[in-house]
C-alpha cells in the first residue's frame, strides 16, 4: 500500500511552482535585498497565492478521491453519514430552503426526486458516480475550521482530535500557519499593498503546510480504510 494517497502525490508536485517562485525570491534577496526589494515582495506575494491554492486543491481532491471510491469500490450507503447525502442535492436543496411559495417548493422537490432519487437510500451502492463539482460547492478560503467541515462531511468528525494526536506539540502552531496562510492570502487577494512576507517567512508557512497535508492525508485515509474503503 502507498505511503500516501494520490491527492498528496499531486500537491508535492504542484508546490514545485512555489519553490521555484521562493528560490528566485531567495537569489534577489542575497544579491541585492534593497534594489530587488519591490521584486522579491511581488515574488513572495505570488507564493502566497499559490500555496493557498494548492491547500484548496489539495483538500478537495483528496474529497474527489473519496467520493470516486465509494462509487467504484461499492461501498454500501449504510456506512454514510446523513449529512453525506445533503451535499449530493444542496444545490436544489438550498433552493427549497429559501423558497416560500408552495407550488414553486413542490416543483424543487420534483427536480430534485428527478435527478437525484437514485442517490438517496441508505441501503446497497451508489448506482453511478457522484459530481465531485457539486459535492465541493461552497468550499474555498481553506481555513482550518473550513477543512474541518470539509471532512466532516464525509462523517469524519474526529478529523481534528485525530490530527492533533499525530502532530503534538506542533498541532496548535501548525493550525495557526494555515489560518495565517490563508489570511495574508485574502488581504492580498483584496488589494491590501502593505502585506509583506520575507521569503523566509514563506518558507515557514511552506513547511507547515506541507507537514499539515502530509497529516491530513494520513489522517484521513487512515479514517476511510477503517470506516468506507480504502483510498490509497
Amino acid at each position: 500500500m502507498a505511503r500516501y494517497t494520490a491527492a498528496y502525490s499531486s500537491l508535492i508536485n504542484r508546490l514545485s511552482e512555489v519553490d521555484l517562485l521562493l528560490s528566485l525570491a531567495a537569489r534577489q534577496e542575497r544579491l541585492n535585498p534593497i534594489k530587488s526589494r519591490h521584486s522579491i515582495n511581488a515574488l513572495c506575494r505570488g507564493a502566497i497565492v499559490l500555496l493557498s491554492s494548492h491547500l484548496e486543491g489539495f483538500v478537495k481532491e483528496l474529497g474527489e478521491l473519496i467520493l470516486e471510491r465509494l462509487e467504484t469500490r461499492g461501498v454500501p450507503r449504510s456506512s454514510l453519514a446523513p449529512q453525506f447525502f445533503f451535499h449530493l442535492s444542496k444545490d436544489i436543496l438550498y433552493e427549497i430552503k429559501n423558497t416560500s411559495q408552495p407550488e414553486f417548493i413542490a416543483n424543487k422537490v420534483f427536480n430534485m426526486l428527478s435527478r437525484d432519487y437514485d442517490l438517496w437510500s441508505q441501503s446497497g451502492p451508489f448506482p453511478r458516480s457522484l459530481s465531485a463539482e457539486l459535492f465541493n460547492q461552497d468550499f474555498s478560503n481553506p481555513a482550518f475550521k473550513k477543512i474541518k467541515a470539509y471532512f466532516n462531511r464525509f462523517g469524519y468528525a474526529d478529523y481534528q482530535t485525530d490530527l492533533a494526536r499525530i502532530l503534538t506539540t506542533n498541532n496548535q502552531a501548525t493550525i495557526n500557519m494555515v489560518d495565517h496562510l490563508v489570511d495574508v492570502r485574502n488581504k492580498i487577494a483584496h488589494g491590501d499593498t502593505s502585506t509583506a512576507k520575507t521569503p523566509a517567512d514563506v518558507a515557514a508557512m511552506v513547511m507547515f503546510v506541507r507537514n499539515f497535508c502530509a497529516t491530513t492525508d494520513r489522517s484521513v485515509a487512515r479514517w476511510c480504510k477503517t470506516t468506507l474503503c480504502t483510498i490509497r
